[in-house]
């Protein structure tokens, strides 16, 4: 890895046995260190759009290329797919994947889990995310059945560092109604070879295949003083080591408000689920998006910046706009992750910009990776489906050349279904 001299002061040990990418474990992550006492280290994903911005056709090509491991025999011939992203990291690329498979069986359904549940509703099901800094995921399809149909189960993933969400995931969807098969698509797999065991056993307890596909497969062992070691390498790397600039007041450049052409019926995400015809309305409803947003943007570099689990949306508005603009379009997006910065070459998570979360004020966001400078995008395009905070936007026009455009996605609450709603 680029990053091997904070994996030899983590003491990590890290070894790859299978990639159909043939750009190894670097191709697809860098190292930081989280601010997280579950877990003291971070792969940072270089294709999800997510800590760091990406072209949208690397995460998109990415998502695909996932998709492509999947089986057939598990998306033709037989039932359409249910494909689950997990929150909130992976509700993107479990997205794509979706569409990817899509192109294989038109009646495959996404939704993604959640820990936004909107007034009046109880989840249909919860599972745990035991070593996240947020554990809680929150299924919220507006047809319930949807968890009770007979489909075979694909759940996506950034990375997997042991399996047991997945597992978690498996067992309480199997709790609910018997699936014919279960799936777990990753980018990345480093389980190590117990936790690979797991899912041959859990296999074998349901009675149905549990199995699982990534595009780099390979182990990551840590020792059991790794988070002593990561305080060490922060202390060692001086006072602003792992510092984050809180954003306040008003923004400090232009803000211009979007309010583009939206269908009432086309949802924001796949929040409450995601059929052929939501596919459709995005894809007759997003060009008239960018090409009304691209003529207000400058001419130079533009970053499309999404808020948490709102990913989907973004990535595919900025891959219009990179077909549309002159300069290079990248894309990311806010996180509720913890990640400690340290501005070092070879070191994943460079600054961090945190402020208020728009869904959810008085909870810390952040957004990595973007500085102020000759390097910083000309024009900032955030993409959102609440009213951004004052600090959200000062922390875009601390970095924005140009200037900031807010483009308002309305979110979309469904009328959920009386047999599993809150009374």
């Amino acid at each position: 890895m680029t990053e091997d001299w904070l994996a030899e002061a983590l003491g990590l040990q890290i070894s790859v046995f299978a990639d159909v990418t043939g750009a190894g474990l670097d191709g697809l992550a860098g190292l930081a260190l989280r601010r997280n006492p579950r877990r003291a280290h971070l792969l940072v994903s270089r294709v999800l759009a997510k800590h760091i911005p990406v072209r949208p056709g690397v995460a998109l090509a990415a998502a695909a290329r996932l998709a492509d491991q999947v089986p057939d025999p598990l998306v033709a011939g037989g039932p359409a797919p249910l494909v689950i992203g997990y929150a909130e990291t992976a509700t993107g690329l479990g997205h794509a994947l979706a569409d990817g498979l899509a192109r294989r069986q038109p009646d495959t359904v996404y939704l993604h889990s959640t820990r936004r549940a909107p007034p009046g509703w109880s989840p249909a099901l919860a599972f745990e995310e035991e070593h996240s800094h947020a554990t809680a995921h929150l299924l919220l399809p507006v047809e319930p059945g949807l968890l009770t149909e007979p489909r075979p189960v694909v759940l996506v993933d950034d990375e997997l560092s042991t399996g047991r969400t997945a597992c978690n995931t498996i067992r309480a969807l199997h709790g609910v109604a018997p699936h014919p098969a279960y799936l777990v698509a990753a980018l990345l797999d480093l389980r190590p070879p117990a936790a690979r065991r797991a899912l041959d056993e859990l296999a074998g307890e349901l009675g149905v295949p549990v199995t699982s596909v990534a595009l780099v497969r390979g182990g990551l062992v840590a020792p059991a003083d790794v988070a002593d070691r990561a305080s060490t390498v922060l202390r060692a790397a001086g006072p602003l080591a792992g510092s984050v600039t809180r954003m306040a007041g008003p923004a400090r450049g232009p803000v211009v408000a979007h309010r583009p052409p939206w269908p009432a019926e086309l949802p924001d995400g796949a929040r409450h689920g995601w059929g052929a015809e939501q596919r459709h309305l995005l894809d007759q409803a997003l060009p008239a998006v960018a090409d009304g947003l691209a003529d207000r943007l400058g001419g130079g570099p533009c970053l499309v910046v999404g808020t948490e689990e709102l990913m989907y949306v973004p990535l595919r508005l900025a891959a219009l706009l990179d077909e549309r603009l002159p300069a290079a379009v990248r894309v990311q997006s806010t996180t509720r992750s913890p990640v400690a910065p340290l501005d070092r070459d070879g070191y994943a998570v460079r600054s961090a910009l945190a402020f208020d979360a728009p869904d959810e004020p008085g909870r810390v966001s952040y957004l990595y990776n973007l500085r102020p400078g000759p390097a910083a995008p000309e024009d900032i395009v955030l993409v959102t489906d609440a009213a951004p905070s004052a600090s959200l936007l000062a922390a875009l026009s601390s970095s924005a050349r140009r200037a900031v455009h807010v483009v308002a996605v309305p979110a979309h609450v469904p009328v959920a279904s009386v047999a599993w709603s809150a009374a």
